[in-house]
């Protein structure tokens, strides 16, 4: 498949300099990008694409060449910034590992990685401490990979394809009403986290769910759900608790936002990280075994009396078990 022309007319990760024109080449996050020059300042686009075709023929495709190529996909660029950013700080941890060799992952040629390559890797990011982790980054390698194939940009086949993922052990964590309540008077603090954990908790809301929530989704008998990663979206009837909750307001500013700032603007996922992760060295402090904030999801769902999954929004019962935490109470045989 052909490289895709930018909007000045120049192939990917071109520039123009005073010296020339340059291909520059990420080497990881580590060590500075590689600038080859193509050809002098004064060529024609034409020899530019010419310079550029030539060098690529040559280019050595290690995995850093893999993801530069897939993070000028559609695929990749079409994201919302969340996910995008989500991949794009995978593929940095991916390509600056160390290997047992002493060189960064993303200098390993693609055709010197094996299945027995990923496994390496996978158990190398185990004895981290980060073996979901390490099973996300090889599944996003593995996209990648396909990617490439399915656009005859190399022909061996997928290495990831036939190696067993890290073993993943569910989420057990079930935040009690009493904890709950006291993490709440916690976050009064950071004002925006009590309206964010009433709509993580009473809607079975993530977080990008409920940062992205608008004012326009307060309906009459109830608040439209919006719901990311392909789950079913729903409306979500009326209780005193949740009307609180949708209609709070940080200032005198009104905001099309539901959880905002004292500006009225929405709050970004780093700003809300921070503040969760503040929040839970306050939750140690007061003798409380600190919670994720998607914790509270978890209790949504586990708490509700009804049909669980519609309540979650999941379309596979097998994902309801992640989240159904809370233990069954069960009589005594006598």
């Amino acid at each position: 498949m052909a490289p895709k022309k930018r909007a000045n007319g120049l192939p990917p990760y071109v520039y123009k300099r005073k010296s020339g024109f340059e291909l520059r080449i990420y080497t990881g996050a580590k060590t500075p990008m590689r600038a080859v020059k193509l050809c002098p300042a004064d060529a024609p686009i034409s020899e530019v694409w010419r310079c550029y075709e030539e060098h690529v023929k040559h280019t050595v495709k290690n995995l850093s060449w893999l993801f530069s190529e897939y993070k000028l996909s559609k695929i990749f660029t079409q994201k919302a910034d969340s996910p995008q950013k989500y991949q794009a700080d995978m593929i940095t941890r991916i390509c600056n590992y160390t290997m047992k060799s002493g060189k960064l992952f993303g200098s390993a040629e693609l055709s010197r990685i094996t299945p027995g390559a990923i496994r390496q890797y996978l158990d190398a990011r185990e004895r981290d401490g980060s073996p979901t982790a390490g099973n996300r980054e090889v599944s996003l390698i593995s996209v990648a990979w396909n990617w490439a194939l399915e656009r005859d940009l190399i022909q061996k086949a997928n290495p990831c394809s036939v190696v067993r993922r890290n073993k993943e052990e569910p989420r057990t964590r079930y935040v009690t009403d009493e904890e709950y309540t006291a993490a709440y008077d916690l976050a009064s603090r950071y004002r925006y986290l009590q309206p964010a954990m009433e709509l993580a908790y009473l809607c079975r809301m993530r977080r990008i769910e409920v940062l992205n929530a608008k004012r326009s989704q307060i309906l009459e008998h109830g608040f439209d759900t919006l719901r990311a990663k392909g789950s079913r979206s729903a409306i979500t009837l009326w209780s005193d608790r949740l009307r609180d909750a949708v209609n709070y307001q940080a200032g005198d500013v009104k905001s099309m936002y539901i959880v905002h700032d004292t500006n009225g603007q929405k709050i970004t996922e780093a700003a809300f990280k921070s503040a969760w992760t503040r929040l839970k060295i306050m939750m140690e402090g007061a003798g409380i075994e600190p919670f994720n904030y998607h914790d509270l999801k978890s209790k949504g769902v586990s708490d509700f009396e009804g049909d669980k999954l519609k309540a979650s929004g999941h379309r596979d019962a097998k994902m309801l078990k992640v989240y159904d935490r809370k233990k069954h109470e069960i009589e005594s045989t006598r």
